[in-house]
């Protein structure tokens, strides 16, 4: 019995230098929002803990999160209705007011019920800006590009979240709250200045199907740039029901569906040990902080080179087998953590899950934003966030469940084998086994 490869796409025209350029001013301003962020959490977490104690801390931080989660969803219905690009815009305006509001009360009487408020408002705010920045890149690049511009962004994402925190605890000393507000306000005004200087390709309202890659429209070929088109059903049905025709899309979606089901293994088997299983590791051999920071590290340069693998490599076919693959050195190298004796081990394992998750990453990103229909961007986007940003909580508290209950190597033992599970995903659905994206034509 012969399995049906999906066909491949055909190969696009070259891409105008300037569609690359406006890549790089978004990715830019992208860049130095994430570091405004970080900046802003590092501030929020500090602040609460001061006005109260490391308890309210966690409360806040998880109230900031409530509105985002039930959110989420409406989210990408709008995007997909009125564009990604206004979106971002609007929602950045949003917050760089409500950081300069915060400021100045701050400077005045801060309390924990500023922070609540402030919180539950970036949260709203952020339920719109995650599902449209989620569809922004398919705007800004053509298909055989979108390989290396997802490496390019999640390299310079890595660094942002990097160097971010640390500027966060400088400032803090210098300034406090008021200060880290105004920070973050400047990094959404640059963000804004970026998203104004761009103009995205517009949908062309073609769909996509399991072998056939969604194509953005080139630079002119309609008017509004970063709009949806006129005739998209997203702008004449309720928005309740829209969320509905988009999740029944992605459940209909074979291709995409399968993505989506992979990524959500593979964060349900890396989060909780990467953000508790760390730090038990590290308790449990005596290595202390020190050690934390050490494996920390190892897995942000393991991810960063994996992202410049990707800038450099890209595959076009038979993307499951690849992603099957990482998902295994992942596999192991998460298990590796919680056996090594040595600190050196303990890093030289998370730098090598890093390394097989940059690529694993940009292959489920590229897959998503390929095989998307335009009209659908935006939920789609909102789906995969909210797997991914939904879990995130439950995944922590499960894995330290695990530990406390069954030891630590069982417990990473367990997430393991979860994201061995998607490997084996990977090689046993053909859509997904088979899966091709454009071949490169040019370098973001």
């Amino acid at each position: 019995m012969t399995t049906a490869t999906l066909a491949p796409p055909h190969t696009p025209p070259a891409v105008p230098a300037h569609r690359e350029s406006t890549f790089l001013r978004y990715l830019g301003g992208q860049a130095v929002s994430i570091l405004g962020d970080q900046v802003w959490y590092v501030a929020l977490s500090f602040s609460a803990v001061q006005l109260a104690s490391p308890g309210m801390a966690g409360v806040v931080l998880a109230v900031s999160a409530l509105p985002r989660l039930v959110l989420l969803l409406f989210g990408g219905a709008i995007v997909d209705r009125y564009g990604p690009r206004r979106l971002m815009i609007g929602s950045d305006l949003a917050r760089g007011a409500i950081a300069l509001v915060t400021a100045a009360v701050a400077l005045a009487q801060p309390s924990v019920a500023l922070l609540v408020v402030v919180a539950l408002a970036f949260g709203l705010a952020d339920a719109l800006f995650l599902p449209a920045a989620g569809s922004m890149l398919p705007r800004l690049l053509s298909p055989a590009q979108l390989t290396g511009g997802l490496a390019l962004s999640g390299l310079t994402a890595r660094l942002a979240l990097t160097f971010g925190a640390p500027l966060g605890g400088l400032l803090l000393p210098i300034g406090g709250l008021p200060l880290a507000c105004l920070v973050n306000a400047a990094t959404f005004a640059v963000s804004v200045l970026a998203l104004w200087s761009v103009r995205p390709a517009a949908a062309t309202g073609r769909d996509a199907t399991d072998g056939v890659p969604a194509r953005s429209a080139a630079p002119g070929e309609q008017a509004l740039a970063g709009g949806m088109a006129s005739g998209n059903a997203a702008a004449r049905v309720p928005i309740g029901a829209a969320v509905r025709e988009g999740l029944r899309y992605l459940a209909r979606h074979r291709l995409l569906r399968a993505v989506t089901l992979v990524g959500l293994l593979v964060n349900l088997g890396a989060v909780g040990p990467l953000n508790v299983g760390l730090a038990l590791v590290a308790a449990e051999r005596g290595w202390g902080a020190a050690g934390i920071g050490g494996m920390l590290a190892g897995f942000g340069i393991g991810s960063a080179a994996g992202n410049v693998l990707m800038m450099r490599w890209r595959p076009a076919g038979r993307l499951g087998l690849i992603v099957a693959c990482c998902a295994v050195v992942q596999c192991g190298a998460l298990f590796a953590i919680a056996i090594a004796p040595l600190p050196a081990w303990a890093f030289a394992a998370t730098a090598l899950g890093g390394l097989a998750g940059g690529p694993q990453a940009v292959l489920l990103n590229g897959l998503t934003h390929a095989y998307t229909a335009d009209s659908h961007r935006g939920r789609v986007a909102s789906i995969n966030n909210l797997a991914n940003l939904g879990i995130t909580p439950l995944t922590m508290a499960l894995m330290g469940f695990a530990a406390a209950q069954f030891g630590t190597v069982t417990a990473f033992a367990a997430s393991a084998a979860l994201i061995l599970a998607a490997a084996a995903l990977c090689l046993t659905i053909p859509t997904l086994r088979h899966a091709h994206l454009p071949p490169t034509t040019h370098r973001p």
